[in-house]
């Protein structure tokens, strides 16, 4: 069987080194993506020249379902496949401002999604590691023009 590797994408505001919420998220996927044999990585991108918003951005309001709506059509339209609930966040209580990774007991809803993202997208990409689509004796579907 094909080895499984992932790629944690913390879109965290805050640079390296400094902790962040986002980062111990990112760090509990990786642990429940190992607990599925699969082998990952985190990739903080601020840390990179990838140009966003500032750190005024984040808070009530920052739009986590319609961010990870739109980044997963979008790399649908460019072929990628994104597993079913394949995201997790965490915003927590209405109108506090304890950041996840200070938070004492993780939320339940939290570790679950977490959990679900794990098992979704290691059993998918297990599933299309060993039938990819489209297949590769399709005419017209991609691969080579038609």
């Amino acid at each position: 069987m094909a080895s499984i590797r992932a790629l944690v994408l913390n879109c965290t505001l805050k640079p390296s080194p400094v902790p962040s919420s986002s980062e111990q998220l990112g760090r509990e996927v990786l642990a429940e993506l190992t607990m599925q044999g699969v082998d990952g990585e985190m990739l903080r991108v601020v840390d990179h020249d990838v140009q966003f918003g500032v750190s005024t951005d984040e808070g009530d309001g920052d739009g986590a379902h319609h961010t990870i709506g739109q980044v997963q059509q979008a790399l649908n339209e460019v072929g990628f496949t994104c597993a079913g609930a394949g995201a997790t966040y965490w915003v927590g209580e209405a109108l506090h401002t304890l950041d996840y990774q200070d938070a004492g007991p993780k939320p339940d809803t939290t570790g679950r999604t977490t959990k679900t993202l794990a098992l979704n997208s290691a059993h998918l990409a297990r599933l299309l590691a060993e039938q990819p689509y489209p297949p590769p004796d399709a005419k017209g579907a991609g691969r080579e023009p038609a």
